[in-house]
């Protein structure tokens, strides 16, 4: 007897090769399964971990980028705020005015002129009196911080407030966007 063109023989065969098929199948899903699931329970899948970024780990990254800028500014490392901490380009936004950074090198020359004002003054550091951090996404924040600038015999120079766009890059955590708080107004997160 055939059906289709196939004897019972040939249907027979055919069934057997399906079920060796399934069982390979299945059994290839179980040692995947088991394989990822050692792998995971040793922790041995470190891409998948490091791609789980909290809004915790993000405000830390944050902060240690702005700790490092406080740090280089009031040391006048303006080559480290231009190779590390600020991006290129990089914006600064004022009260009625923008301003390109374009390069690491405008972004020094900047920072020089700043400093050279500074000195004047007899500027001897900046401290952050309060920041706040709002995760916009795991690549991106807005640091709104009050500062103060103190001359060498600690008395005030000025107090302000500023906010600063972040964004990471391979390199790390970055300065993209600098925006000045005239009235001293610091953005909050809900």
């Amino acid at each position: 007897m055939t059906i289709d063109g196939m004897t019972m023989g040939d249907m027979k065969t055919a069934m057997r090769d399906k079920k060796n098929r399934a069982r390979k199948t299945s059994g290839s899903i179980l040692w995947s399964s088991a394989w990822m699931a050692g792998l995971i329970m040793t922790g041995a899948w470190a891409p998948l971990h490091a791609q789980d970024t909290t809004e915790v780990d993000v405000k830390a990254a944050v902060r240690a980028a702005w700790d490092l800028y406080i740090d280089a500014f009031s040391a006048g490392q303006t080559d480290v705020i231009a190779r590390k901490v600020y991006a290129a380009p990089s914006f600064q936004l004022g009260n009625d005015s923008a301003n390109v950074r374009g390069t690491e090198a405008d972004t020094k020359a900047s920072f020089d002129a700043t400093h050279q004002a500074l000195s004047e003054a007899s500027y001897d550091r900046s401290e952050t009196d309060r920041a706040e951090i709002c995760v916009i996404n795991n690549g991106t924040a807005l640091l709104s911080a009050y500062f103060t600038r103190y001359r060498t015999d600690d008395t005030v120079l000025t107090t302000g407030a500023s906010s600063y766009l972040f964004a990471k890059f391979p390199t790390g955590w970055r300065i993209v966007a600098i925006m000045a708080n005239p009235d001293a107004k610091l953005i909050t997160c809900d």
